[in-house]
């Protein structure tokens, strides 16, 4: 089930390039083509920076971009912003651990010391 946007703000972000009746082959909001472009970007950023003996062709780059353009799309909407959904991940990421950061304590019975408690008892 499709529900549209009753608020003329967000509504502008389901638009669709072209004219009407002659919209290009894919469906994409607005804001996907300046993500894919900082996406494309990225990924060509990366592998300039990395050390590789092998040419890749650029269709690679083009896929793993639409690929994970397609995947922050479907996360990111005008009620879950980017920077949204960057802190939640940050958040995620260093969030203590139960088993990651506690250490095992060891302890011998012999070691240990035991004091008697005197209680005093009221006398009924």
């Amino acid at each position: 089930m499709l529900i549209r946007p009753d608020d003329e703000v967000y509504r502008v972000d389901a638009v669709w390039l072209g004219p009407r009746g002659f919209t290009l082959p894919w469906s994409a909001r607005y804001s996907a083509y300046g993500i894919w472009l900082v996406v494309f970007v990225s990924v060509l950023l990366v592998e300039a920076a990395l050390p590789m003996r092998v040419s890749v062709p650029p269709v690679w780059e083009l896929v793993l971009s639409i690929l994970a353009t397609y995947a922050l799309t479907g996360v990111i909407d005008h009620d879950r912003p980017l920077i949204s959904v960057w802190e939640l991940l940050r958040n995620e990421a260093s969030a203590p651990r139960a088993g990651r950061s506690q250490r095992t304590v060891r302890l011998c019975a012999s070691t240990v010391r035991v004091r008697e408690i005197h209680v005093q008892q009221e006398a009924e």
